[in-house]
């Protein structure tokens, strides 16, 4: 008895398939970027943070660093589709973006069991 063809994915399957596909990649190339993340080299090409701010271990220094990369991330955003967007450049301010905010956190953490210790 002749096998009958196998019927093709429905396109809501290959459309779910292929947003996860996606998703897997970015997943592995904000992975293979917050591995080679460097901090200091980054954070300077943000001149409105001092050297000391990048440098402080204080809450206040890593939401004034959060603060810059938010506001370097609403501006990429806003050229998205323009010429002068550059995905490199989005993917890197995510990148810092997720690692400063772990990097704050730590602080947080660290700042509010001083404070209980000292209490």
């Amino acid at each position: 008895m002749p096998h009958a063809p196998e019927a093709s994915p429905s396109p809501h399957t290959r459309e779910d398939h292929l947003r996860q596909r996606a998703r897997d990649a970015l997943s592995v190339t904000f992975d293979a970027a917050l591995a080679a993340y460097r901090r200091n080299e980054f954070l300077r090409c943000f001149h409105r943070l001092s050297s000391e701010t990048i440098a402080a271990e204080t809450p206040q220094a890593a939401r004034a660093v959060l603060r810059e990369i938010e506001r370097a991330l609403r501006g990429e955003r806003a050229r998205a589709g323009h010429w002068t967007y550059d995905l490199d450049r989005h993917i890197g301010l995510v990148v810092a973006y997720r690692a400063e905010q772990a990097r704050a956190e730590r602080i947080s953490r660290r700042a509010t069991r001083r404070g209980r210790a000292s209490a």
